[in-house]
């Protein structure tokens, strides 16, 4: 006999599985995808335009990161300082690195949808947006550097 809470955590899990990104279109995904990618290989070779195209120019970017006094510090930056930040010496600094750009649309409702990108030593959290006239672009990155294994 299966047991209630056995029940209730198959449905849970079943409708939850079917929540990601189940309001995007193909097209939508697609668009999505592509900006993410344009952020990510756009930071890897120093190219500053092609990163460009998929930030919203009222991005802001956050990271909690260790101050080297045992604590972190808080990192924000806006759309601009992030493209100053990405330098064309990050195609040499990234040449022989795997340039992972692992990318999963973790959910979507209509014209907003938050993506999970993991890279070389690092994972960034995205809210996008369909802004009309524009396109699928980045408003807000959430980031936090990959600890190393114990």
């Amino acid at each position: 006999m299966i047991r209630p809470a056995l029940l209730l955590a198959l449905a849970l899990a079943s409708s939850a599985s079917s929540l990601h990104a189940a309001d995007l279109t193909q097209d939508d995904r697609a668009a999505i995808r592509a900006a993410a990618l344009d952020y990510a290989e756009g930071w890897y070779a120093g190219d500053r335009e092609r990163m460009a195209r998929s930030l919203h120019q009222d991005l802001i970017k956050h990271a909690w990161l260790p101050d080297g006094a045992g604590g972190t510090r808080h990192d924000r930056l806006d759309r601009q300082a992030l493209l100053e930040r990405n330098k064309p010496a990050h195609r040499e600094r990234y040449a022989a690195a795997p340039r992972r750009a692992e990318l999963e649309i973790l959910d979507g409702f209509d014209d907003i949808a938050t993506v999970k990108l993991s890279m070389d030593g690092w994972v960034d959290y995205m809210h996008l947006a369909d802004v009309p006239g524009e396109g699928w672009k980045i408003v807000n990155v959430l980031w936090g550097l990959q600890r190393a294994a114990d």
